[in-house]
């Protein structure tokens, strides 16, 4: 304390100033404006019927083709003809999960694709578009459909 009764120097062992405004701005700018880690995820433990390569694969395919960094897979399991099925919720635009949706994925050929909604089925964005389409769906009819 300084005789005018004010404190001097240091505040709570930060020095003040140019220094302290900066930590500041670096603790406070870490703690609310950084986003969490964020990695697709197997949430229901399915992944361990596959095998950690076989689903980190899968994952990487989720990451790559679907284009969304905290995707939730589900219900992953070996498909009927050679392919693997689950289901995977995504982030929309706004950031709230869309609820999932069916996939099926050929980690030989590097294909992954969710089932097509109608809209999508109606309204492709170009043919090579609607041909993964038309790809997804009947992969899932030989692989995943439960009988």
């Amino acid at each position: 304390m300084s005789a005018g009764g004010t404190a001097t120097g240091r505040l709570g062992g930060i020095a003040r100033g140019p220094i302290r405004a900066a930590f500041l701005a670096a603790v406070l700018g870490a703690a609310l404006g950084a986003p969490a880690a964020r990695a697709q995820t197997v949430t229901d433990g399915s992944d361990a019927a596959l095998g950690p390569e076989t689903s980190a694969a899968v994952l990487a395919l989720v990451a790559r083709v679907l284009r969304s960094p905290d995707a939730r897979v589900t219900d992953l399991r070996p498909g009927r003809a050679g392919a693997l099925c689950g289901a995977v919720d995504l982030r929309n635009r706004m950031g709230t999960y869309t609820g999932p949706r069916p996939f099926v994925a050929d980690p030989g050929s590097d294909f992954l694709g969710r089932l097509p909604e109608g809209p999508e089925l109606r309204n492709p964005g170009s043919p090579a578009a609607y041909q993964a389409l038309q790809r997804a769906r009947s992969l899932f009819a030989a692989n995943c459909m439960q009988d």
